[in-house]
């Protein structure tokens, strides 16, 4: 059984805002999938291409950071007890921003044209900032787990860091005199995807693997240390990028890699310690992604392709992680807030559904076997792209994608159709 103890729906927001953006998100891996179905080997090539760039934040912030903020607007309260303020005027402005910025800075990217790009800036800047106030504010009166809210508040200033890198580069490409482009681009994936997706997944992590997975607790070691030495790696990355130092930044990334490798190693040790032997599709995609963590720390070390380890971080685990977590978090916050109103309205003459009725098990395993393949043949396809079969395995790769993220969509919209069908019935 899950370990609820200590959830509270008092100060959550209505399950809509979350559910909002989970369902939006798939759309874009849709959309990320598609450009690869389209351009074929041409977007695996390199990283500088236009299809690589605009793959590249659909992801990023199409479907990973809004999953990301989705999830933060109810766990902020449910976990840490930190409610948000003004959540349902927030939430759908930030959403609004969020994809409309995504949608035109993708678009400059790929097809270039400053006032896309500018477009696409300034919205994302709305959002986020937005975000990252609302959030900010709430954490810093949260009096939850201080590890995981500690992780969550370094989790945020990457984001901010991310957001201002970002910011900087689009100038670049509008034409400012800004030189050490490759460096500034490096700082910018750093900060958003060792920082502020690595550290979030950490500080969420501490919390759901136990809950969700019936685990022992992380270490004190680990908890205590992880975040702030992946924080500490950027900072050092980010020094001596700014100070022109001839000592490499890529030092500063190595012991941020090295935080997000020990919470990989901990984290698969301790789901093999499960007291549920149980092996549902969450918690593969969990191994997947903390698979794919570790072998893109690998290729890295080994000064491997750059496009492989993209590939791997930003569908096995921007991809893979939030789709195993959805499959799990939407029926847990559906069954969790019918059970909130049940108690509030007093019917308990109507009988709520377990949660695998939400979405089937049966379903979501298929998904995630579409999800892999496409994985693996994305891999494949970027660590030789301009083989014989580049462009046919990128394209299957994409097929792939778009299949595994519809039917993402599909079984999510069935979580919301059954949610609704009930709470009907409760009144």
């Amino acid at each position: 059984m899950l370990n609820t103890g200590g959830l509270s729906l008092d100060q959550a927001p209505p399950i809509r805002v979350p559910f909002a953006f989970f369902l939006a998100a798939p759309l874009f891996a849709i959309l990320a999938g598609g450009f690869l179905l389209w351009q074929g080997n041409l977007a695996l090539l390199t990283r500088w291409s236009p299809a690589a760039l605009a793959v590249t934040h659909l992801i990023a912030l199409g479907f990973l950071t809004q999953v990301m903020c989705g999830a933060l607007f109810q766990m902020l309260p449910v976990l840490a007890g930190a409610r948000v303020a003004a959540v349902t005027r927030v939430a759908p402005l930030v959403q609004g921003c969020l994809v409309t910025g995504t949608l035109s800075l993708s678009g400059g990217l790929y097809w270039g044209g400053a006032l896309w790009l500018v477009v696409g800036a300034v919205l994302l800047s709305c959002a986020l900032l937005i975000f990252i106030g609302a959030a900010g504010l709430a954490l810093a009166r949260a009096r939850g787990v201080p590890r995981t809210l500690q992780a969550m508040r370094l989790a945020l200033l990457a984001l901010l860091m991310t957001l201002l890198l970002g910011g900087l580069l689009v100038a670049v490409l509008l034409g400012a005199p800004i030189g050490g482009f490759t460096h500034w681009v490096d700082l910018h994936l750093g900060w958003g995807l060792l920082g502020w997706v690595g550290m979030l997944v950490m500080g969420v992590g501490y919390q759901v693997v136990p809950m969700f997975h019936v685990t022992p607790a992380y270490p004190p070691w680990l908890t205590r240390a992880a975040a702030p030495l992946v924080f500490a790696g950027l900072l050092v990355a980010t020094g001596l990028t700014l100070t022109g130092s001839a000592v490499p930044a890529a030092w500063g990334f190595g012991v941020s890699v090295s935080g997000l490798v020990l919470f990989a190693v901990v984290t698969l040790i301790l789901q093999r310690r499960r007291e549920r032997p149980r092996l549902d599709v969450t918690l593969i995609y969990w191994w997947t992604a903390m698979l794919a963590a570790l072998a893109a720390a690998l290729v890295w070390a080994l000064d491997g392709r750059v496009e492989p380890i993209g590939v791997l971080l930003l569908i096995g685990v921007g991809i893979g992680l939030p789709s195993g977590m959805l499959l799990k978090i939407m029926p847990f916050l559906s069954w969790f807030h019918l059970q909130h109103r049940q108690v509030t309205t007093r019917r308990f003459d109507v009988r709520l559904p377990y949660m695998q009725v939400f979405i089937p098990e049966r379903l979501a395993r298929i998904q995630f076997g579409v999800f892999l393949g496409a994985l693996l043949v994305t891999v494949a396809a970027a660590g030789w792209p301009v083989s014989g079969w580049g462009a046919w395995l990128a394209r299957l790769g994409g097929l792939g994608l778009v299949v595994s993220s519809v039917l993402l969509w599909w079984l999510q919209a069935g979580c919301v159709w059954r949610y609704r069908e009930i709470s009907r019935r409760l009144g």
